[in-house]
């Protein structure tokens, strides 16, 4: 007869890693219990009773579940004890059976001479026949779910120590890291006493996944409690913050701001959900506490109030800024630096673009405040700076750049965007106005320089940048509803063809479109009427040949003009209708002398004291009757080749 299935040493390491786990649990009450109060010392609020009712779960599950450990350890004794009797019952159950045929065996051989078989005669009683039944083992462990919304009223707020929490969150994990170390060395021998101990009957055994549940839990508290940390930081570091906002911060969105993210809302609808949430100016703190994921998502949706999606875009600018920073660290500590070099030429782009942004949006002693009221997550990034309040301006200037421009030079785009606003200081603009250096679309390379990529003759990224223009357009008249400021679109280069394709959508209208330099009206605008403007002014410096003639004048908008592919149409020619404007020098105003915005001899279009400056600050501000006059340009390059080749006689 075969003894029972049962491993003693594999009970033995089951009870032994039962009651560690067990001590280990009860002896980490001390210190969870110190590190509790001392987070709990400047909480206050609605959110610190959660965190207090949290910690107070905290402190009877764990012992709860070093109870069942040690009563687990306890069973697994019994057991073993009963196996080692039913062993032996068997043992002596065998024995005796032995001897039992032996004396059966004796008789058969002398049945008439019993008394000469003396081991007969012997008094053998049988041992038990009956089994000895192993006592059914059970371990039952279920932590229990902890509060973490705030639950306060809905002006409730909270205030904390963030050090304090990240403190106890730090000393937490690292006793749930003895913890876990525990838990596996228990899950290990149970695992092994389940497998050799076939002969033990085990019921329900929930303590393992009830243990991973424990230290689960504890780790919520410990994220929670960052989070929590993370928003005041954002926040300033002290004072106190609305339910509302760490309800959001520490948790999943409300339903207000899961309906505002809602898809296919349009401005109208956005702005009016915004409305909805009751936040004002004075709640950017609350705002900056939000997590970057919610903040990059507000940032950019339009009718959202500008001081809001500048809150939020400075605060994700700010994070980028610094992951980049933390993972370029990273790549120039990597024991694989030769492979990693690709990606710290990569990640030192990336930085240097987002440092540029966040240095386009220093004023310094400029006038005007500046906003980010826009920032994507492309590489590089699209981004809007504007000089002066878009929610309270009266006259609002988009400026869309050209061909080369990205946010790498946002500085330099944002400089001309203030020289603007500066101009339409200079010439008695309305004193709350706006300037938006718009950088929303990706531009054309200069050709050379960017790899022989000729975009800018077609109409591809112009078509795709007309349509976020758009948008930013309906964003505007959504946020400003009550109180619609005079809207203006100035376009430069390529960014003329991008404007113009944005002015021919539905729903957006301006007050004003001026183009300088314009690489081409796109050829499915037949006119100035068919864009949605009610004024289309136009101005470019003369035409000179590209390399024969720099310094004089326009050597690249004639260019794009007669070479484009969809975008021909010169805004300045009489047929097509627009206001135009002079560009050449006038009176003590200087001439353009380039097709850029500025130049080192200050003759840019952009540039201080040029007539091309004066007079889009004109356009720009209704004194449209104050601009000087335009001169005609005569024919193109490309024009006075063709006009060349047909007047050459016929040999």
């Amino acid at each position: 007869m075969a003894g029972v299935e049962f491993d003693e040493a594999a009970a033995d390491r089951l009870i032994r890693a039962a009651d560690s786990s067990a001590e280990l649990l009860r002896g980490q009450g001390t210190d969870r219990r110190a590190a509790a109060e001392d987070a709990a010392t400047d909480f206050a609020g609605a959110y610190a009773a959660r965190f207090t009712e949290a910690a107070v779960v905290e402190s009877a599950d764990r012992p709860k579940l070093a109870g069942v450990l040690e009563d687990l350890s306890a069973q697994v004794a019994v057991v073993k004890e009963e196996a080692e009797r039913e062993d032996q019952r068997r043992s002596d159950l065998e024995a005796w059976t032995a001897r039992e045929a032996a004396r059966t065996q004796a008789l058969a051989e002398a049945p008439d001479r019993l008394l000469l078989v003396p081991e007969v005669l012997v008094l053998d009683p049988r041992p038990s026949t009956t089994e000895v039944r192993p006592t059914t083992i059970e371990a039952t462990f279920s932590p229990r779910e902890r509060p973490r919304a705030g639950g306060g009223s809905a002006g409730g707020k909270s205030s904390a120590d963030p050090a304090a929490l990240r403190a106890f969150a730090t000393r937490s994990r690292a006793a749930d890291a003895a913890a876990d170390d525990s838990a596996a060395s228990l899950r290990a021998a149970w695992t092994g006493f389940t497998g050799s101990c076939s002969w033990a009957r085990v019921g329900s055994a929930t303590f393992l996944d009830g243990f991973d549940g424990l230290l689960a839990e504890n780790e919520g508290d410990a994220a929670w409690l960052e989070r929590i940390a993370e928003a005041f930081e954002r926040a300033g570091g002290s004072g106190s913050l609305t339910d509302a906002v760490l309800d959001i911060a520490s948790a999943e969105l409300p339903d207000e701001l899961r309906q505002l993210f809602a898809g296919g809302l349009d401005a109208t609808q956005v702005a009016a959900r915004w409305s909805a949430l009751g936040w004002t100016r004075a709640d950017a703190a609350d705002l900056r506490a939000l997590p970057t994921s919610v903040l990059s998502q507000l940032g950019n949706l339009e009718g959202v109030p500008y001081w809001a999606r500048d809150t939020a875009n400075r605060t994700v600018l700010d994070d980028r800024i610094a992951e980049q920073e933390r993972h370029l660290d990273d790549l120039l500590a990597s024991d694989e630096y030769d492979v990693a070099g690709a990606g710290i030429a990569t990640a030192m782009r990336e930085l240097a673009t987002l440092e540029e942004i966040r240095s386009a949006l220093q004023q310094g002693s400029r006038r005007g405040s500046r906003s980010l009221v826009s920032l994507t997550a492309d590489d590089p990034p699209l981004a809007a700076v504007s000089i002066g309040d878009l929610d309270t301006a009266t006259n609002v200037t988009w400026a869309v750049p050209g061909m080369g421009s990205s946010t790498a030079g946002m500085t330099g785009w944002t400089s001309s965007a203030q020289g603007l606003y500066d101009e339409q200081g200079r010439v008695h603009g309305p004193e709350d106005r706006a300037v938006v250096a718009w950088m929303g679309y990706e531009a054309p390379p200069i050709p050379v320089l960017g790899g022989f990529d000729f975009g800018v003759l077609g109409t591809d990224r112009a078509e795709a940048g007309g349509e976020r223009l758009a948008s930013s357009l309906r964003g505007l008249d959504a946020a400003r509803a009550a109180d619609a400021p005079t809207t203006n679109v100035l376009g430069h280069s390529y960014g003329t063809t991008t404007a113009a394709y944005g002015l021919t959508h539905d729903g957006v209208h301006v007050d004003t479109f001026t183009t300088v330099a314009s690489a081409g009206i796109p050829d499915t605008v037949d006119g100035a009427d068919d864009l949605h403007a009610d004024e289309v002014y136009s101005g470019q410096a003369r035409n000179v040949i590209p390399g024969l003639e720099d310094g004089q004048g326009d050597q690249w908008a004639a260019i794009g003009r007669d070479f484009s592919s969809g975008h021909t149409q010169d805004p300045t020619a009489e047929d097509f209708g627009a206001t135009t404007f002079g560009a050449d020098g006038s009176g003590d105003l200087e001439a353009v002398t380039d097709h850029g915005v500025h130049t080192d001899g200050g003759t840019g279009y952009l540039d201080r004291d040029t007539e091309s400056l004066r007079n889009v600050a004109y356009a720009t501000t209704g004194q449209a009757e104050q601009m000087t006059p335009y001169h005609p340009k005569g024919p193109t390059l490309l024009q006075q080749a063709l006009l060349d080749a047909a007047t050459q006689p016929t040999p």
